[in-house]
């Protein structure tokens, strides 16, 4: 067997290239998380990249929130370039300074989702689409959309989240705080 360490601790590791996977009670075992007093990160270019402290490789790694409408700095899984989970942070804390704004300006760029702030006009297109014009807070913007109930998600009360044909999420944090024209407009599509 070889042993890795994750964070401050060790846990050994079968040298099988493909186990099976795990039953329910072994999966709970497996969850590896990471200290965040002993890691390192850095930009290199448009890369995001850690380190294990007393170790001299940086490897890239991805940032990923598993609970991000609740937690957005906690949970946060780190998965590397072949999107393998290497291991999760409880939370941000334990960074430094730097290596902590570096990780929050990664998770804004990753996490940059358009908030609805009014939506001017929805008028149908062809092949059952509609046009959406629509004032965020990046500014106005035009998306078009097919069966809004298949591409309309509500992970908290009150909060939609649109996806359009494109692939692009728009947020809708409070549909009660849209202005009556644009919760008029939102009520006849749904």
């Amino acid at each position: 067997m070889s042993t890795t360490e994750i964070g401050s601790r060790e846990e050994s590791l079968p040298e099988v290239a493909e186990p099976s996977p795990p039953e329910p009670a072994e999966a709970a075992d497996d969850l590896r998380t990471l200290d965040a007093s002993l890691l390192h990160v850095r930009r290199n270019g448009n890369r995001l990249e850690i380190r294990r402290e007393g170790e001299d490789d940086w490897q890239q790694v991805k940032l990923v929130r598993l609970f991000p409408f609740t937690e957005p700095e906690r949970w946060i899984s780190i998965v590397d370039k072949d999107n393998k989970e290497i291991g999760i942070l409880p939370d941000l804390k334990g960074f430094s300074a730097e290596d902590l704004r570096v990780l929050r300006d990664e998770l804004r760029l990753r996490y940059l989702v358009p908030e609805i702030i009014h939506i001017l006009s929805i008028r149908d297109r062809v092949a059952m689409m509609a046009e959406w014009t629509v004032e965020t807070d990046r500014g106005k913007a035009k998306f078009l959309m097919r069966n809004l109930r298949d591409k309309l998600q509500e992970p908290l009360p009150g909060y939609l989240s649109l996806t359009d044909m494109e692939g692009n999420r728009f947020d809708i944090p409070d549909v009660a705080a849209l202005d009556r024209r644009s919760r008029r407009l939102l009520e006849e599509r749904l």
